[in-house]
C-alpha cells in the first residue's frame, strides 16, 4: 500500500463523498489536508467497478503531470489501469489526432516549440460543444483541482460525460482564467456544491497558521483556521531563513534537508519557475545532495530522494518538509508576483510537519520583507544570517518559460 488510505479508514465524510449518487453531477470542496484527492481516487475506483470495469468508461483529469503520476502510484491498489488517469490537455491532443487533424498545430514559446494547447483546445471545443460530436462518450468523468481548469475545458469535459464529479478548492486557484465555484456550478447546472470536506486533519497547526496568513482576507483566514482540525504531534514552528546571499542560502538549505533526510522525512522543494528547479536541483547535487525532478518518465514517487518541483507541479502532493527558497526579486516575474498569495498558499500547505521559507538580504519580495519586519507570530520564527559570504552568479541551467508540457 502506497499513499493510498483504505476506504475502510476514511472518516465518515470522505466516504460520503466517495460515494455520492449518480443521479445528478457533483462538486465535492476541500481546504488542503482534506482529502479531496484521496477521495476523487476512492470514488473513481467505485464508478469504475459500478461500470463492469470498463477501461473506456471513464476518465479522471488531472491538471499536471506531476499529480497524474502521483496518482497513477496509487492505481494498483484499486485495480484501475493507468490510462483511465490524463491530464487534460494530453486528451485534448489525443481526441485533437484522432478527430481533426493527425498532426497537432506548434507554435514557439520563448526559444522552446511546444504544442499550440489554446488552439487544439479551441477546435476539441467546437467538435463537442458546439457540433455535439463524442457527447456521452463517458459514462462518468472525475476532475481533480477543478479551480484551474477554465469554463471551456469544463463544458468540454461536460459535453463528453454522462456524469461529472469535480474536487475544487478555490483558495488554492494560481491561473486567473480558472474558474471559481460558480462558475463551475454553472456549467454543470447545479445551484451549489455536494460536499464540504473541511478537516485538513493532516497538519502541524503552526504550518495551518503560516498557510492561512497568505488568505487574502482577515475573513478567510478565520474561516481556515476554525475549519482545520490539526493532528496532535509534531509542533515544530516554520522558519523564515533570511541569508547573506544566494549562496549562503542554499548551503544553508542544504544543511536543513540532511536533517530532515536523517528523519527518513519526505521533503519537496519548491520554485515558482522551472530554470529554477534545474539550476537548484544541480546545485543541491554539488552539494552531495540527490534529488527527483520532473522528466520525460515522470515522477516515482516509491523514490524517497527530495522531489524539486515548481508550485503549479507541486499541486495536490503532500510532504513531510517543504522548502520555499529563492523568495526573491529575481526569482519572480511580475505575473507570478501578482499571483503571491494563492501560490505561497499553495506552496506552504503541502506541508504536513515543518516549512522553511528562505530569501537573501536585500532582495526579498515585498510579501516576505513585510514578515520578517513585522511583529513577531506564534507560526513563523524568523531567522537571519548576520556573517556575509561572496556572491557568486546564479546558475542558468534552463531559460525555457514553459512550466510544463502536459504529457
Amino acid at each position: 500500500m502506497g499513499w493510498l488510505v483504505p476506504y475502510s479508514s476514511l472518516t465518515p465524510a470522505q466516504q460520503q463523498a466517495a460515494m455520492l449518487p449518480l443521479d445528478g453531477h457533483r462538486v465535492i470542496l476541500g481546504g488542503p489536508g482534506a482529502g479531496k484527492t484521496l477521495v476523487l481516487l476512492h470514488r473513481f475506483s467505485y464508478l469504475f467497478q459500478s461500470h463492469g470495469c470498463d477501461p473506456e468508461a471513464g476518465k479522471l483529469f488531472v491538471f499536471t503531470t506531476t499529480l497524474k503520476d502521483f496518482i497513477r502510484a496509487a492505481l494498483p491498489d484499486v485495480d484501475v489501469p493507468p490510462d483511465c488517469v490524463t491530464t487534460f490537455d494530453k486528451w485534448c491532443a489525443d481526441i485533437y489526432r484522432a478527430h481533426v487533424k493527425r498532426t497537432l498545430p506548434w507554435h514557439k514559446v520563448g526559444k522552446a516549440s511546444m504544442p499550440d494547447f489554446a488552439a487544439i483546445r479551441d477546435a476539441v471545443h467546437e467538435l463537442v460543444v458546439k457540433n455535439g460530436i463524442l457527447k456521452g462518450l463517458y459514462a462518468f468523468a472525475v476532475v481533480d483541482e477543478g479551480q484551474d481548469l477554465t469554463r471551456q475545458a469544463m463544458e468540454i469535459i461536460a459535453g463528453v460525460s454522462k456524469h461529472v464529479t469535480v474536487a475544487m478548492d478555490g483558495k488554492q486557484q494560481l491561473y486567473d482564467e480558472g474558474l471559481a465555484e460558480d462558475g463551475v456550478l454553472s456549467v454543470l447546472g447545479l445551484r451549489r456544491h455536494n460536499v464540504a470536506l473541511v478537516a485538513a486533519y493532516r497538519c502541524n497547526p503552526m504550518v495551518t497558521g503560516l498557510a492561512a496568513h497568505f488568505l487574502e482576507s482577515q475573513a478567510k483566514r478565520d474561516e481556515f483556521r476554525r475549519q482545520a482540525k490539526n493532528a496532535i504531534g509534531d509542533r515544530q514552528k516554520p522558519i523564515l531563513l533570511i541569508a547573506a546571499d544566494y549562496n549562503d542560502e542554499k548551503q544553508r538549505i542544504a544543511e536543513l534537508i540532511r536533517t530532515r533526510l536523517a528523519r527518513q522525512e519526505a521533503v519537496g522543494i519548491l520554485f515558482p519557475q522551472r530554470y529554477l528547479v534545474f539550476g537548484y536541483a544541480k546545485g543541491l547535487k554539488e552539494l552531495g545532495i540527490d534529488v527527483v525532478t520532473d522528466s520525460k518518465n515522470g515522477i516515482d514517487f516509491g523514490d524517497p530522494r527530495p522531489k524539486v518541483l515548481t508550485y503549479h507541479e507541486a499541486k495536490g502532493l503532500t510532504f513531510d518538509s517543504v522548502f520555499l527558497p529563492r523568495l526573491d526579486t529575481r526569482a519572480f516575474t511580475e505575473q507570478l508576483l501578482n499571483r503571491m498569495l494563492p501560490m505561497m498558499f499553495v506552496g506552504v500547505s503541502r506541508a504536513v510537519k515543518w516549512v522553511c521559507l528562505s530569501t537573501s538580504e536585500g532582495r526579498m519580495i515585498a510579501l516576505v520583507q513585510q514578515m520578517a519586519d513585522g511583529p513577531a507570530v506564534d507560526y513563523v520564527e524568523v531567522q537571519r544570517v548576520a556573517d556575509k559570504t561572496v556572491e557568486q552568479d546564479e546558475p542558468d541551467d534552463d531559460d525555457s518559460e514553459i512550466d510544463e508540457l502536459p504529457f
